[in-house]
């Protein structure tokens, strides 16, 4: 407690101190001139390899040089950055998060709570995330493109705007459809709105649906990713020309007809006392999985280039939760009351699983995160995605990226493996060629070590600064930034 206490007064100086600063002197300021960072160790996270003893340029808000140190000239008006025992790794993305509202509170919105955490993401060198719908979008588009003009600091922003779902949805902010011909009006809107991508909901719907989504996005040049609808096998989901989905609890791969009985069962039990659960379903579902099937599947998702991005560590959280007390937790220091609360075993959306659940839910885990690996050394696409957010089980914003690494990593992933998911294979989904990695040419988002995280994607976390487009902040700004986040929670509570 008394570490915690010491940390706390000390992000809160600094929080002070900044204030008091001349513009000039701010914290992740553009720089004019460019900045060398000398004799640091390059990750690569392409080839999983270390380049020693490297000097980096970056001017421009791009990576202008880099080599052996003794080959790259330093600019003579250049900020040096003296990194030598230090690691570099491209700058983080988290590729499924939620800035949305406490669904226990109807007609609550918590849009400065939300705001309040895009402080999380850069101290945690997360430089981008892509925000997964609901019902704040009005405000995650403005914020996305105040951070784009330079007007606001924060993670890069990709955003669904609101979620696809049935009619009526499941989720506060969602586009309730029950025909086609309103799956693609849905689509129309949000691509008015100013939404990046299509993210879909559906519990159950037709192929038709499904597909007039799909193809109005593409249309319109948006990617359609989101959840497996529960009555279409995995298969059939694919069929209807998904560019990717979430979760690897939709990675088991059924015979159809194996698929096809279960459902049928399933409509026969529900309404009964016998209904057919969530957890028994999945359940059922992993125990009807054929290995025979998932690689047929795993080699189609790589030849199509069918995303997918697993979100592991949110699963351990729903494990635990009811079981595991965070109220000693040193980050509820940085987390906005409402959604601190909305994340509450007793209050909170989620409750905690009872005993025959909970053996359910774990064995189907554990067959999950083996489908994840399964279906990554297939070549099928991934990304790494927290599910961090509101709701979602102390699933905490920046640091769940973390978590997610090291549950990447547990599953079976090499460290070099689980940071290409969160770097050059997000910039892959995204389009930008010119980001993800560190070479020359390439957009200068950038993470800055203590220690090699391919020896332990632990290190990961040991940050000493962040380069967002060539901005620099250094430890000290990150932890003003921690200091700022935690006076607002102060200021809520």
């Amino acid at each position: 407690m008394l570490r915690l206490a010491l940390h706390l007064l000390f992000t809160l100086w600094i929080a002070l101190a900044s204030i008091a600063l001349a513009p000039s002197a701010m914290f992740g300021q553009q720089p004019v001139r460019p900045t060398a960072i000398t004799h640091v160790n390059v990750i690569d996270v392409v080839a999983g390899a270390v380049r020693a003893d490297q000097t980096v340029v970056l001017a421009n808000g791009k990576i202008a040089a880099i080599g052996p140190s003794p080959a790259v000239e330093v600019p003579r008006e250049a900020m040096v950055i003296a990194a030598a025992g230090e690691y570099l790794i491209p700058g983080l993305w988290d590729m499924h998060v939620h800035l949305r509202s406490d669904s226990a509170r109807l007609g609550i919105q918590l849009a400065a709570e939300n705001e309040a955490m895009l402080d999380l993401f850069l101290p945690n060198g997360v430089v981008g995330i892509r925000e997964m719908g609901g019902d704040l979008a009005d405000s995650v588009i403005r914020w996305r493109d105040e951070i784009h003009a330079g007007k606001r600091e924060g993670p890069r922003i990709l955003t669904a705007g609101r979620k696809i779902d049935n009619d009526p949805p499941a989720w506060p902010g969602s586009i309730g459809v029950k025909t086609a011909e309103e799956a693609r009006q849905a689509v129309d809107l949000n691509q008015g709105l100013g939404a990046d991508f299509i993210k879909i909901y559906f519990r159950n719907t037709s192929p038709e649906v499904l597909r007039a989504v799909v193809d109005e996005a593409h249309r319109l040049h948006l990617k359609v990713t989101g959840h497996k609808p529960n009555n279409l096998s995995l298969q059939e989901f694919l069929d209807s020309g998904i560019d990717g989905f979430q979760h690897a609890e939709y990675l088991p791969a059924t015979p159809r007809e194996a698929f096809d009985s279960l459902i049928r069962e399933r409509t026969r039990r529900a309404g009964t006392p016998w209904a057919l659960d969530t957890n028994e379903f999945n359940a059922r579902l992993s125990w009807l999985e054929d290995p025979a099937e998932d690689t047929r599947v795993y080699e189609r998702m790589a030849r199509e280039k069918i995303w997918v991005t697993p979100t592991l560590s949110i699963e351990d959280h729903v494990l635990e939760h009811g079981s595991r007390d965070y109220e000693s937790d040193e980050h509820k220091l940085y987390i906005p009351p409402a959604i601190w609360r909305s994340w509450d075993p007793k209050l909170g959306r989620r409750k905690p699983l009872d005993s025959r659940a909970f053996a359910l839910r774990k064995a189907t885990v554990e067959r999950w995160k083996k489908d994840a690996v399964a279906a990554f050394k297939a070549g099928v696409p991934m990304t790494l995605g927290t599910d961090c957010g509101a709701v979602n089980d102390h699933e905490m914003p920046g640091w769940s990226v973390h978590e997610e690494l090291e549950a990447l990593v547990a599953a079976g992933l090499t460290p070099a493996e689980a940071l290409r998911l969160a770097t050059i294979n997000a910039a892959s989904w995204r389009g930008d060629t010119n980001e993800g990695e560190i070479a020359k040419g390439k957009v200068a988002d950038l993470v800055l070590l203590r220690s090699n995280p391919l020896t332990d994607i632990r290190h990961a976390a040991e940050i000493e600064g962040v380069f967002q487009s060539g901005r620099h902040y250094s430890r000290a700004d990150l932890d003003v930034m921690l200091g700022r986040a935690a006076e607002r929670v102060r200021i809520l509570h």
